[in-house]
C-alpha cells in the first residue's frame, strides 16, 4: 500500500505556507497536476469558489474522467477551512455527476507516505487537495490528488480602460495614436496631437480623466482622430487606402499588442461624440469602435482577406452623437466566428468617424486667423462584459423560476435521483451544480472566463421542501456577486505607482480581486 501511495503522491506536493487567511483569499482558478491512483495528468484546472457559509470554500474539478469513464464535474460545496488554509471536512459528502450516480467523496488529511504527511491545504497562491472517491461505477475507492498554482498572468480586460495615470509621449499606458505610428507618412502626422488627456469625465465615474480624440487636417486632407491598443501604420496620404493605412496587432510587435484570453459577451464604453456640424447627414456624423479578438497571428484593421483567418470575434459599431451632445454608455455585443482557436490578442480601435477621412467640419475666423473646426470624441471606461447568469435551469422535467437567485421545489431532497440541465447566458459561462446533503439543497455556481481576474461569480440556491437552510447566508444577486449592471459600469481601471488596479467606489483592488491599501 505504501508503495502505491508513494507512486501516487510523488512529485505532486506543493510547499503551501500560509498565515491567517480567509476563504476569499484562496478562491480563484488553479492549474497543475492531477494524480488518479498513480496516473498523472498535466494542465488540469480546479476552481475554488466562496462557500455559502462562513469560512468555507467550494471545490470544483471539471470533467473528471477515470478509466475512460466520465463522472462529470466533481463539486464539493461548503468545505470548512481553518485560518491556516486546511480543509477540515470530516464527513463524507455526496456528489451527483454527469451520469447521476451517487458517490461518496472524502477530503483527506494527515495521510502519511514515505515519512511525508499529506494534507488538503490552501493558500493564496497554491492548492493541494487529496480526495477519496467511491462510486458504484468504480471497482474500488480511488485516491485523487490535485496540486497546483493559482493562475494570475492572463488578461480579460482592456488595460487602462479609464485612460488614467501618466501619459508618456502623448499616449497613456496601453494605448497608441499617431505619435508612435509607423509608415511613410509618420513625419507629417506625428505632431498633430490628435490624442490627448481630458478632464471631461463621464457621469458616475471614480476616475478623474478621459481621452480626447480629435480630427485634423494633414497635407490638406482630413485625418480622423484614431487611437488603438495596437499600432497605426500611416503609409499613404490618401485616407481611404486600407493597403497602407491601417491599425495592426502583431505577436512580434512588442509593446504594441495586447495579450487577451477571454470570450466576453460585449464591450462597454462611454463616449461623448461632438461632431463639428451636428446638422450634417447621418452617414457623415458617425464615430466608430472596432474590437477584434484574434488568435496568435497578425491582424489588421481594416481587415483584408489575408488576415480574416486570425479573427475569433468582433464587436463593431458606428454610433451617432447623443441628442444633447453629452456622454452616453454604449454596449456592443461580440459576434463570434466558427474558429475554435484560443483567444490570444485583442485589437481595439476608436476613431472620430466611420469613414477614413470622413466626418464634418467648418471654418471660422477671417483669412488671417482661419480655424478649422472638426469632429471630436471623448472616451472613458472601456470594459469587457462577461455574462454569468442562468438563462434556464431544469430538474427532471420541471423548469425553475428564481426569485433573487433562490428557487423552491415542492419535493423532498434527493441527492441521487434528479437529472438537471443548466443553461447560461454567457459565451464563456459555466454552471457547476453542487448537491449539499447537509443542508439538503442544491447550489449552482456560474462563472465566466474573467473569474481568474475579477473573482466575479453568480450563486443560485434551490431549496427542497425538507431543506435545512437556516444557517446559510441569504442569497442576493447584489451581495457577494459583482456584476456589470446594464445601466452603469461599476468598476474602473486605474494606474497607481505604475501598477494597474480596479477601483470600485472608494476601494482599490488588485487584478485578482483582493482589496489593497496604498501607502501614503
Amino acid at each position: 500500500m505504501k508503495k502505491v501511495l508513494f507512486t501516487l503522491l510523488a512529485g505532486l506536493t506543493v510547499s503551501v505556507q500560509v498565515m491567517a487567511i480567509s476563504a476569499t483569499d484562496v478562491c480563484g482558478q488553479f492549474e497543475g497536476l492531477l494524480n488518479i491512483d498513480g496516473s498523472v495528468y498535466n494542465d488540469k484546472t480546479v476552481y475554488l469558489l466562496p462557500g455559502a457559509v462562513d469560512n468555507a470554500v467550494t471545490f470544483v474539478l471539471p470533467d473528471f474522467t477515470y478509466n475512460s469513464g466520465k463522472l462529470g464535474n466533481i463539486v464539493l460545496p461548503n468545505i470548512p477551512m481553518d485560518a491556516n488554509g486546511q480543509l477540515t471536512l470530516e464527513n463524507s459528502t455526496l456528489y451527483v455527476g454527469a451520469i447521476h450516480e451517487r458517490a461518496t467523496i472524502t477530503v483527506l488529511n494527515g495521510l502519511e507516505d514515505g515519512g511525508i504527511v499529506y494534507n488538503s491545504i490552501l493558500s493564496e497562491q497554491e492548492a493541494q487537495v487529496l480526495l477519496s472517491i467511491a462510486a458504484p461505477s468504480l471497482p474500488q475507492p480511488i485516491l485523487v490528488l490535485f496540486a497546483g498554482q493559482k493562475v494570475q498572468d492572463r488578461n480579460y480586460q482592456m488595460p487602462n480602460g479609464g485612460f488614467e495615470g501618466e501619459w508618456t509621449d502623448f499616449e497613456p499606458e496601453g494605448w497608441h495614436s499617431f505619435w508612435s505610428a509607423t509608415g511613410l507618412m509618420v513625419d507629417f502626422i506625428k505632431n498633430n496631437y490628435q490624442f490627448t488627456q481630458a478632464a471631461d469625465i463621464r457621469p458616475g465615474t471614480t476616475g478623474s480623466h478621459s481621452a480626447l480624440l480629435s480630427s485634423t487636417m494633414a497635407l490638406g486632407v482630413k485625418a480622423n482622430g484614431n487611437c488603438t491598443n495596437g499600432q497605426i501604420n500611416a503609409g499613404s496620404s490618401t485616407a481611404d487606402d486600407p493597403a497602407n493605412n491601417y491599425n495592426f496587432s502583431d505577436p512580434e510587435n512588442a509593446g504594441f499588442n495586447t495579450p487577451f484570453h477571454g470570450r466576453p459577451d460585449s464591450i462597454v464604453f462611454w463616449a461623448k461624440y461632438v461632431p463639428a456640424d451636428r446638422n450634417a447627414a447621418n452617414e457623415v456624423n458617425r464615430a466608430r469602435l472596432s474590437a477584434v479578438i484574434t488568435n496568435n497571428a497578425r491582424y489588421q484593421d481594416p481587415e483584408t482577406a489575408d488576415f480574416a483567418s486570425a479573427k475569433i470575434a468582433e464587436a463593431v459599431i458606428n454610433y451617432a452623437a447623443a441628442d444633447d451632445l453629452g456622454w452616453q454608455r454604449i454596449a456592443v455585443p461580440f459576434a463570434y466566428s466558427a474558429s475554435t482557436d484560443q483567444p490570444a490578442y485583442i485589437l481595439t480601435t476608436f476613431t472620430t468617424n466611420m469613414v477614413p477621412g470622413g466626418g464634418s467640419s467648418y471654418t471660422t475666423g477671417g483669412s488671417l486667423n482661419k480655424v478649422n473646426v472638426l469632429d471630436s470624441v471623448y472616451l472613458d471606461d472601456v470594459e469587457m462584459v462577461y455574462n454569468r447568469d442562468l438563462s434556464a435551469f431544469r430538474i427532471d422535467e420541471n423548469t425553475l423560476s428564481f426569485d433573487k437567485h433562490v428557487a423552491a421545489v415542492a419535493d423532498t431532497y434527493c441527492d441521487d435521483c434528479a437529472a438537471f440541465l443548466a443553461q447560461c447566458d454567457g459565451r464563456s459561462a459555466q454552471a457547476f451544480v453542487a448537491f449539499d446533503a447537509i443542508h439538503r439543497c442544491i447550489f449552482v455556481y456560474v462563472i465566466a472566463d474573467d473569474y481568474i481576474q475579477s473573482g466575479n461569480y453568480s450563486l443560485y440556491r434551490i431549496d427542497f421542501s425538507d431543506s435545512q437552510t437556516g444557517d446559510l447566508k441569504p442569497i442576493d444577486p447584489t451581495e457577494g456577486v459583482e456584476k456589470v449592471q446594464r445601466d452603469k459600469v461599476q468598476s474602473t481601471k486605474v494606474l497607481r505607482n505604475g501598477m494597474l488596479y480596479i477601483m470600485r467606489g472608494d476601494e482599490l483592488f488588485d487584478l485578482n480581486g483582493r482589496k489593497v491599501r496604498m501607502k501614503n
